[in-house]
């Protein structure tokens, strides 16, 4: 997990804390020069203000919180990875500057999301679903397409898949679930109520869950067993969904080859078996 994603996207910070997080984000070369009295003073807060954030973040002190904005800075910079940028689509925007911007926001929401890929989580996921007699994928409003592709795709390599459209459905399939399923639950924010339900009664029912949800701290993330992690970078004009769209299928996109990639030869005959001729 990034280190300066995760500032970002935290919450329930106190209102020094958030101080400290904005100070440190927009100048993390700085804090690099920094000790812990020379941050907090430069935050207008004190030195117990940076410790108790290093600690909120999971981080065990301000050196070691040094040693993480070293290792990331250069990367972002790279990249061109610009943590607060919110772009917005004006007024009077072009049709050039509108396809300029969504293009931007795509291409950087894919860039940041791959920051946040463990690929010891992903491994684990593929082969849990390995041995899933049924795989379940779950999602309401924009996340319920994105279930819909990963089911096709996870049918074409001859796996049980389910997902409905409807939730009263999707209620159903979690209460008929057991241990030999796995739960893929799709939610941007991690708090939808209709998926939070979904998830209590995988729980109660001994199903694995898997949640592909935003970076930051959230309800869902908290009760899955496993996390595959989006951009929580949200921007304005409904750009934020769309971004978390193009993250949420980028994942399944991941999850799906490296399943294929556990039995490569079996998952290419399958492919080629399912192929649909015009």
């Amino acid at each position: 997990m990034s280190v300066l994603i995760k500032l970002r996207d935290y919450r329930n910070l106190s209102a020094a804390e958030n101080q400290v997080r904005e100070y440190i984000l927009k100048y993390p070369k700085k804090v690099l020069e920094y000790t812990v009295y020379e941050l907090a003073k430069e935050s207008f807060t004190s030195p117990a203000t940076v410790v108790r954030l290093c600690k909120k973040i999971d981080i065990k002190g301000f050196a070691r919180l040094k040693v993480l904005l070293a290792e990331e800075t250069k990367y972002f910079q790279d990249m061109k990875l610009n943590l607060l940028d919110t772009t917005t689509i004006e007024k009077n925007d072009s049709p050039h500057a509108i396809i300029e911007k969504i293009t931007n926001i795509a291409v950087k929401t894919i860039e940041e999301t791959r920051v946040l890929a463990n690929e010891k989580q992903f491994m684990e996921v593929a082969r849990l679903l390995q041995k899933a007699v049924i795989i379940d994928f779950y999602g309401v409003g924009a996340s319920n397409p994105v279930a819909i592709d990963a089911q096709f795709k996870f049918m074409r390599i001859g796996k049980n898949v389910i997902t409905y459209q409807l939730y009263d459905r999707q209620y159903v399939q979690a209460v008929n679930s057991d241990a030999s399923h796995v739960g893929i639950i799709i939610s941007y924010s991690g708090e939808t109520k209709e998926m939070l339900k979904i998830a209590g009664i995988l729980q109660k029912n001994g199903t694995p869950v898997v949640a592909v949800t935003s970076s930051g701290e959230n309800s869902l993330n908290r009760i899955a067993d496993y996390n595959l992690f989006v951009t929580a970078k949200e921007t304005v004009f409904r750009s934020g969904a769309m971004a978390s769209r193009t993250a949420q299928l980028y994942i399944i996109d991941i999850l799906y080859a490296l399943y294929c990639s556990l039995d490569y030869d079996e998952s290419i005959k399958k492919i080629q078996q399912t192929r649909i001729e015009s």
